[in-house]
């Protein structure tokens, strides 16, 4: 496998408040996103502080023997639990990160095996050749108007209050987190991202770039060159692997 994460402040933000992880091994490997929330103080605190329980677990767990698949659900609930209590604790400590908080969305993979930890509107997808396949849910107030008929895809378009979130870490000591296992073919890519992309490039759209780089990397930086080049409103990080299941690539 190979894996890249890159990231962007954007045209319009004067700061980066995302954060990303790409950690790769034979046996297990760490793929994640956080945005931290826009309009809210300490944003890139969140972030950080949510990426940063993955990237210890990671230097533990490289010392050691890998977890087995059947546990990765599990793992990534404690930790995102884990996560959220300390962006609560750092807020309590320091008047001026009240109200922090940032979406997280992460996956651990062995071999085929994958098991994605998602809560607010960073995404996973699955990139074949055929289609691009959306694997979370975006945890938003315009999803949940969707869901229930209330709105179509096409009006929550360009909605001001698309970005509104009804989850994420940092809001509340409960925390309720997506946990979806995804079974991976040989050579399949995926691709985590923060909705910098999403909310700037359409679905169609990212999958024909992704398709245009065999490299991740130069697919990475493509995917930034759109959002920047329809607007670049948000910051946008992108995480792509590609050759999925593959040794010695």
């Amino acid at each position: 496998m190979r894996a890249v994460g890159l990231t962007h402040r954007g045209r319009e933000r004067s700061r980066n408040e995302d954060s990303y992880l790409v950690k790769t091994g034979e046996d297990l490997s760490i793929l994640a996103v956080a945005d931290g929330m826009g309009g809210h103080m300490a944003g890139d605190v969140a972030s950080a502080l949510a990426i940063g329980v993955f990237e210890r677990y990671w230097a533990e767990v490289s010392r050691n023997r890998p977890p087995s698949p059947d546990r990765f659900a599990e793992i990534i609930e404690n930790l995102i639990i884990k996560a959220n209590n300390l962006i609560l604790e750092e807020a309590a400590r320091d008047s001026s990160k009240e109200g922090m908080g940032t979406t997280l969305t992460v996956g651990l993979l062995s071999g085929l095996s994958l098991v994605i930890g998602h809560i607010g509107d960073s995404r996973a997808y699955l990139v074949s050749k055929d289609a691009l396949t959306m694997l979370t849910e975006d945890h938003s107030l315009l999803e949940q108007l969707i869901q229930a008929g209330r709105m179509s895809p096409e009006e929550a378009e360009g909605h001001p209050k698309r970005h509104i979130l009804v989850r994420a870490l940092g809001t509340s000591a409960e925390v309720k987190v997506d946990l979806i296992p995804v079974e991976l073919n040989e050579g399949d890519a995926l691709l985590f991202c923060s909705d910098g992309l999403t909310s700037m490039v359409p679905d169609e759209e990212i999958h024909r770039a992704a398709l245009d780089h065999t490299d991740p990397l130069p697919a990475a930086q493509a995917l930034i060159r759109l959002a920047n080049e329809r607007g670049g409103c948000d910051n946008i990080t992108v995480v792509y692997a590609t050759d999925i299941g593959r040794r010695g690539v």
